[in-house]
């Protein structure tokens, strides 16, 4: 009964001075003034970039010497968007 009452008391304390620090950390000591910050004035996000030209360009394999080889007809299907 003792431990139940000594943890309840703790917690109290605990939110208590939780609360009171946050409380008195909106203002400055010395002057007074709010130490929050003012939020910026709306603004509208800039417009999103179109998309490069070659990117709507079909995927072209190149069976060469160093390169991956040709595309399967599913991979080739896939990286075309469905075409």
């Amino acid at each position: 009964m003792v431990a139940i009452a000594a943890s309840s008391a703790l917690l109290v304390g605990f939110l208590a001075g939780l609360i009171s620090f946050k409380v008195k950390s909106r203002w400055c000591p010395h002057c007074g003034a709010m130490t929050t910050a003012d939020l910026p004035a709306a603004t509208t996000p800039p417009p999103t970039p179109s998309a490069p030209s070659w990117s709507a360009l079909p995927t072209q394999s190149y069976n060469q010497v160093g390169r991956a080889g040709a595309l399967t007809p599913a991979q080739r299907r896939r990286a075309n968007g469905g075409h």
